[in-house]
């Protein structure tokens, strides 16, 4: 999987070069190419061909361009069939990632001495973590189905394909640096105040820190990538993309409401796509016990889990979008970007209906729960949004 993403990656970017390398004026590439391009022709034809042959005839421009302001751009083709195992290898590098936080992160001895009261304690703490998931793979595979189905002739026309497309890169490209920076630096987000000598719920090193990083950040430039290059010829500066991030981070929170009040399914995914948000501002910037919420992992991977709750939240306005637009229900990547938000209400509430009713340390061991129990239930209330039907 890691190979088919960095070859994916070394493609693009070879790509990206050749296509800014080709930018030179058509009169000084025509001058260039005339003699040559023309004996070569003259040489391939029989006399009767040269005879009625002109200039123009005889002249065959070897990249596809298209004429902007006097300037040649060649926009390639894009691989869309390398790019869909790309997005499958990458979604499965970065659940697995997760799994793999979620599994050794809460467990015995994290750190040493620290035991779970019983055995049913961490089975339902990792399936409410592993919620997030299903988010993962739903947008990993939107974007495959969107490469699927496109036949787009350059960068630009598969960007414009689906309105999700740009906007789900961006979101894994960001998910993809936050999850490296926390896996770099889980010993000082994880750790345990007052503890001495200084103790952390994780710290990882060596090769374990080097493949999560690898998984996370591979994952994370291919979608970087992939969002820069099929941006319009007029915003590729990277010198504007701060700019551009910020009027479409900035419109998007003004369109978070309904076009349509009175359409259930707009109403459902603008609450859902605000109670993420909310979720994320909760677990980044609040204290313990306000940012166990909605994880329900104490220390241990509260920090880490609004990572995904911002995938969500950025996987739920895409649906509200889809649904003011009428493709909700008709078109395949939408379909899977729905999937991922349900699998996650299912997992979520599944996990925490398994804790309070099979736990037998419930509530005595969930202490950071039980101090805000009013943002608990509504934590559980929003999330069950997320299974209602996207039919009216």
């Amino acid at each position: 999987m890691m190979r088919i993403l960095l070859l994916t990656l070394a493609y693009i970017v070879a790509t990206c070069n050749a296509a800014a390398a080709a930018q030179m004026s058509v009169g000084l590439r025509q001058r260039m190419l005339t003699p040559i391009v023309v004996g070569v022709r003259r040489a391939t034809m029989n006399s009767s061909q040269q005879r009625y042959a002109t200039k123009s005839d005889l002249i065959q421009p070897s990249v596809t361009s298209v004429s902007r302001g006097g300037t040649a751009i060649c926009d390639s083709k894009p691989p869309v069939k390398l790019l869909q195992w790309a997005y499958a290898a990458a979604g499965m590098a970065t659940t697995a990632g997760w799994g793999t936080m979620a599994y050794t992160t809460i467990r015995d001895n994290q750190p040493a001495g620290a035991m779970m009261p019983c055995w049913q304690h961490p089975v339902f703490a990792r399936i409410g973590a592993m919620s997030a998931a299903s988010l993962i793979l739903g947008s990993f595979a939107s974007l495959a189905a969107t490469c699927c189905e496109s036949d787009a002739e350059s960068w630009e026309e598969l960007g414009d394909s689906s309105p999700s497309f740009r906007r789900q890169n961006l979101a894994l490209a960001t998910t993809g640096v936050a999850s490296s920076l926390w896996v770099r630096f889980a010993d000082v987000v994880t750790k345990i105040p007052g503890s001495n000598p200084v103790a952390s719920h994780q710290s990882y090193s060596g090769i374990m820190q080097s493949r999560l990083i690898g998984a996370y950040g591979s994952a994370g430039l291919l979608g970087a990538l992939v969002w820069a290059r099929c941006l319009p010829e007029d915003s590729r500066n990277p010198l504007t993309w701060p700019k551009r991030i910020g009027d479409g981070v900035s419109k998007a929170i003004v369109s978070i409401a309904p076009k349509d009040v009175n359409d259930p399914v707009q109403v459902k995914y603008a609450l859902i796509t605000s109670s993420m948000l909310i979720f994320t501002g909760m677990q980044t910037v609040c204290n313990m016990p306000v940012s166990v919420i909605p994880s329900w992992t104490s220390r241990r991977l509260s920090r880490a889990f609004p990572i995904y709750t911002f995938l969500g939240a950025v996987t739920a306005f895409d649906l509200k979008e889809a649904t003011e637009n009428g493709r909700i229900l008709v078109d395949k990547n939408y379909r899977y970007l729905s999937s991922g938000i349900k699998g996650f209400g299912a997992l979520y509430l599944g996990a925490r209906a398994g804790a309070i009713c099979f736990d037998p340390s419930f509530p005595e061991h969930f202490g950071m729960v039980n101090q805000v129990p009013g943002l608990a239930v509504a934590a559980m209330l929003m999330v069950g949004l997320t299974l209602r039907s996207d039919e009216r």
